[in-house]
């Protein structure tokens, strides 16, 4: 059960003179981050939209009575990993110039559904084409993937709460934008027709990434569309390459993702570790290890949200090129075993989580940069400080002032409003909305060269009713998906990154909470 109090938001100025006029006197309480011997320290903090993805893909036409096959087996496999998305590929190869029939949705909305179930969101994508360099049999014309995107748009609509980002998918091998049968990666026109069609479907809360800048400078002259646009990397391996696109560091291209991506959801993979390590023979390089620490570093640099774990990790090669029960050591394992410390990573500007390289104790410890990615994707909110009266008195003001940094790599996207709840000894919840966005919780200000960490509050003047019975509250932060399906389950609420705090989950299964005090009503 809950009940629902409205009460109004406050500047900090009118927070002092309440707190000073009504005789209550205030308290401070300091929180510190996660320690590597706490329950979260060492095996990751599951919150939704945010960290590694897995990569699955459905055949729309082949794969109706198992749609969901693949995402529940990665699902198992990764479940260590933390991962609350999955990059979701509908391939809607052998429906070319057809028209999508209510089988073929049904088929697609199995696989939200099941996403849903497990706590999970999309990183979507629709494509034709499973192969490049000639190899794929078929590809639609440009017409044809218009028309597709047009049938869509109904069922991007009921999902919406269910994706994260839209990529944008359609041309070419993968969806990546090249290599297609038709030629479409080459025409100017069909590649902004395709793009503008995306965006008037997709629903306008959404960003759509495509693979390379120079796609979103399509549009760069339609400003209302360009700023929608952002970026998925699907080839990160730090140094120049022959197939990286020009998109290392250093670049114009580079440059442009660092400049345009705190307002932007950023996803990226590394290659295969078949690719990179292995010998596959489209990749005469290979033998080499992709630096997890330069990694790490663009990474935060470009604001990424998520990051495949499918590549250069656990993965088997397809091909049994090489002894599939001894594979090579991918990327991610050595990342594993590369060591990083707080002072390396504040030689580079990048964030460091209160208590991370400490153990509750004090003791300093090495972390892994495997971990420190895994963290450190999309947000990561760290309690800092909660203001609050010694006791709260129905019928008057109660000024609440909750301070907080954001330690992640990006900002939190989608719709997440914020509450400060009170539960009672019956688990009952009462929920007082603020005005606070989280998105706009920056790690840092934009362009900030020294990438100075940002402090962020919640204010709140909390106006009990005088009838509120007197006894022993918890005081806690609520911070829930904002769509009526999603917004009462707790997969969906937001986790803060803090050692000292109680994670709380009601008994009817809807409310996932940061408890962060006890509270005396009066």
């Amino acid at each position: 059960m809950k009940r629902n109090w409205i009460c109004s938001s406050m500047v900090v100025a009118m927070f002092a003179l309440l707190a000073g006029g009504c005789g209550n006197s205030q308290r401070t309480l300091e929180f510190r981050g996660i320690c590597v011997d706490d329950a979260q320290g060492e095996h990751g903090l599951y919150n939704p939209g945010r960290g590694f993805r897995l990569e699955t893909a459905v055949d729309v036409l082949h794969e109706k009575d198992s749609p969901t096959k693949e995402l529940d087996e990665l699902s198992a496999k990764y479940i260590s990993d933390s991962v609350s998305l999955a990059q979701s590929y509908f391939y809607l190869t052998y429906l070319i110039g057809e028209k999508l029939s209510e089988e073929n949705f049904r088929t697609m909305q199995a696989y939200f559904d099941e996403l849903q179930n497990q706590g999970k969101k999309a990183v979507l994508r629709f494509a034709y084409e499973r192969d490049f360099m000639g190899r794929s049999p078929i590809g639609p014309t440009g017409e044809q993937i218009l028309d597709h995107l047009d049938q869509l748009k109904p069922f991007l609509e009921k999902n919406r709460d269910l994706i994260l980002v839209v990529q944008a998918g359609m041309i070419g091998a993968w969806g990546e934008w090249h290599s297609s049968v038709q030629g479409l990666e080459n025409s100017e026109e069909t590649k902004a027709a395709v793009l503008e069609k995306l965006l008037s479907v997709v629903p306008a809360e959404r960003n759509v990434q495509v693979r390379l800048p120079e796609f979103k400078n399509l549009l760069k002259d339609k400003p209302e569309l360009y700023k929608r646009l952002s970026f998925h990397d699907d080839f990160i391996v730090i140094r120049p390459d022959r197939w990286d696109a020009d998109m290392h560091e250093g670049t114009p291209k580079f440059d442009q993702i660092v400049a345009e991506s705190p307002y932007l959801v950023v996803d990226g993979e590394l290659p295969w570790g078949f690719w990179s390590v292995g010998a596959d023979p489209d990749s005469p390089s290979a033998g080499w290890i992709i630096d997890g620490v330069q990694a790490a570093r663009r990474l935060f640099l470009q604001h990424y949200t998520s990051l495949s774990v499918i590549h250069n990790y656990k993965e088997q090669h397809p091909n049994n090129r090489f002894d599939e029960n001894n594979p090579p050591e991918y990327s991610m394992v050595v990342w594993k075993k590369t060591m990083i410390t707080e002072d390396s990573l504040l030689q580079h500007h990048m964030p460091v989580s209160d208590s991370y390289f400490r153990k509750k104790d004090g003791t300093k410890v090495k972390r892994n940069v495997f971990d420190y990615i895994r963290d450190h994707l999309g947000y990561r909110i760290e309690l800092q400080s909660l203001q609050l009266p010694s006791k709260f008195v129905g019928g008057e003001e109660n000024m609440l002032k909750l301070s907080l940094k954001n330690r992640g790599f990006a900002t939190v996207f989608g719709e997440h409003p914020v509450y400060f709840v009170l539960i009672d000894k019956e688990g009952e919840v009462t929920e007082f909305p603020t005005d606070a966005n989280p998105l706009n919780w920056q790690p840092f200000e934009p362009n900030d060269s020294t990438y100075t960490s940002l402090m962020h509050t919640v204010n709140l003047s909390l106006k009990l009713p005088a009838s509120i019975p007197a006894g022993t509250y918890q005081l806690g932060l609520w911070i829930p998906d904002g769509s009526d399906r999603l917004r009462y389950n707790p997969r969906y609420a937001i986790h803060c990154a803090n050692g000292d705090t109680d994670w709380w989950i009601s008994r009817d299964g809807k409310y996932g909470v940061n408890v962060l005090t006890i509270a005396e009503v009066e």
